[in-house]
């Protein structure tokens, strides 16, 4: 903690930093600048946000918004309100250990009692099981309804499932040329994020009638109220977890943010291409600035471009993207309908086909596709960041023998476990129960989360520590996605009622 000594200046106060497990923090001359805040610098600096509103315009809003909306009404929004709300209190928590230490914050929660040890493998099994291959088989039933020119049914089931590998392998392939990894995120992401607003908004306008925006938007309000009888609560609680971006997904933003060179992360180094891209030092430890006018002040404008970024960009795009995705769904599909099986991803398309014809039906297809394949691009690449991320930070071992002090051999030799692990995930289940099941999974990942980022505080000096209030948020949200954790798993695999 600050330690100030009375007749002292500000950058006269010294920083005690705490003791921690693993390699101790270095330290920093000075924590990098920013360029000046104000709106003509604005767009030069900003970018992750739409990374992570790329995969929230995702799985959550494209299938279980509308399939929980059509199975029972609009007023189960609610729970995305509160999602949505504390998890941008989340991402910006997470988000200030990155500026201050340049360390990925899934990296910081390794450094909590007792040590990496413990943490590491945890918070590796968790991403394992947060994240698969359910938004290429969700993009893959869109894909194939195009080709068949109807609904994907049970019997097309291998033919969806080949798409969705083929698509899955693409993935692989785009990420293992793509330079700098976290820059060419951010420029197919403003492209996907593009046309799918443009186009959601234009459809709305064009077939959802008034009384229908004001019933989607009143459910967002609803708070509290729950259907009843014979509920999908593995569902709901999937809904809860991926009503922004979801868990580990939402972490990841950290390792962007530390890629695009935000506050101390601009001293750490980033991840390069496994083909085309050069070797980059990457420093197995983060780095620690030093209390002065400069640090505060600095990261006071690294701060405000973080809140542009994420409440600007992330938190209100994830709100009109889920308000839009499921009006759409509500207007244009007959009330109790299930989405689920092998046409998850066409119901929506089905409904504007039969006003529009063959060009509604393929326009509202790409967007299924790209709404989905977007975020499988995005995701995949976030589980691999930030399981090297953990091996490189916090095992010797793997930074020196196995990777010899190349950042490149683990985040490659992780892609090609994953792509492993997804293929064989392919066959275990439908699109939609696989993105259910991820979902339920960032549930426990948020809950874990919370709790090790109220711990995390005590690393700050007090006048950078986090606000009374975003722990009060963090205390709800550690409440709402323990209680869905033990909703979805318990209903879903140990035969729990309610």
């Amino acid at each position: 903690m600050a330690t100030n000594v009375p007749g002292t200046r500000v950058d006269e106060v010294v920083h005690e930093v705490p003791e921690v497990y693993g390699t101790p923090w270095e330290k920093a001359k000075e924590m990098p600048a920013t360029l000046p805040f104000n709106w003509s610098n604005l767009w030069k600096v900003i970018g992750p946000g739409f990374i992570i509103l790329s995969l929230s315009i995702g799985s959550g809003e494209w299938l279980m918004g509308p399939a929980s909306v059509l199975q029972y009404g609009p007023f189960v929004l609610w729970i995305v309100t509160i999602g949505i709300l504390t998890q941008a209190v989340f991402n910006m928590t997470c988000i200030r250990y990155t500026l201050y230490t340049g360390e990925p914050i899934m990296v910081g929660f390794t450094r909590l009692m007792p040590g990496p040890k413990l943490w590491a493998p945890i918070w590796i099994f968790i991403s394992f099981i947060s994240i698969g291959p359910g938004w290429a088989s969700g993009s893959a039933t869109a894909l194939a309804a195009m080709f068949l020119r109807r609904m994907p049914q049970t019997a097309d089931k291998p033919a969806v499932m080949t798409a969705g590998i083929i698509l899955f392998l693409s993935v692989v392939i785009i990420l293992m040329f793509g330079g700098k990894i976290e820059a060419l995120l951010e420029k197919i992401n403003k492209w996907i994020v593009a046309f799918i607003f443009g186009s959601l908004l234009i459809l709305v306008i064009m077939f959802a009638p008034f009384s229908k925006w004001v019933e989607v938007a009143a459910g967002f309000f609803q708070f509290g109220k729950l259907p009843a009888g014979n509920v999908n609560w593995f569902l709901l609680a999937g809904l809860a977890g991926y009503a922004g971006a979801g868990g580990i997904l939402n972490m990841g933003v950290t390792n962007w943010y530390r890629d695009k060179g935000y506050g101390m992360g601009a001293a750490v180094g980033y991840i390069p291409s496994l083909i085309g891209g050069k070797e980059v030092h990457v420093s197995s430890t983060g780095k620690i600035p030093p209390l002065n006018q400069t640090t505060l002040q600095r990261f006071k404008d690294w701060w405000r471009y973080s809140l542009v970024d994420q409440i600007g960009v992330w938190a209100l795009g994830a709100f009109i993207g889920m308000f839009f995705c499921v009006l759409l769904a509500y207007a244009m599909v007959p009330g109790g309908t299930k989405i689920d099986g092998w046409a998850a991803a066409a119901h929506q398309a089905e409904g504007v086909g039969k006003v529009l014809g063959g060009f509604g039906w393929i326009w509202v297809l790409m967007i299924g596709f790209w709404v989905l394949y977007g975020s499988q691009l995005s995701n995949s690449e976030t589980f691999v960041r930030q399981v090297t991320d953990v091996l490189w930070n916090t095992s010797p071992w793997a930074r020196e023998k196995l990777s010899r002090n190349d950042i490149r051999r683990i985040y490659y030799g992780i892609l090609l476990l994953f792509t492993i692990w997804s293929i064989w995930l392919f066959f275990q289940g439908s699109p939609l129960f696989l993105v259910a099941f991820m979902a339920n999974a960032a549930n426990l990942a948020f809950t874990v989360a919370g709790i090790q980022l109220l711990f995390l505080d005590r690393i700050y000096p007090q006048e950078l520590k986090t606000p009374i209030w975003m722990k009060l948020v963090l205390v709800v949200l550690i409440l709402f996605y323990g209680t869905f954790t033990v909703i979805g798993f318990g209903t879903q695999f140990f035969g729990l009622k309610f």
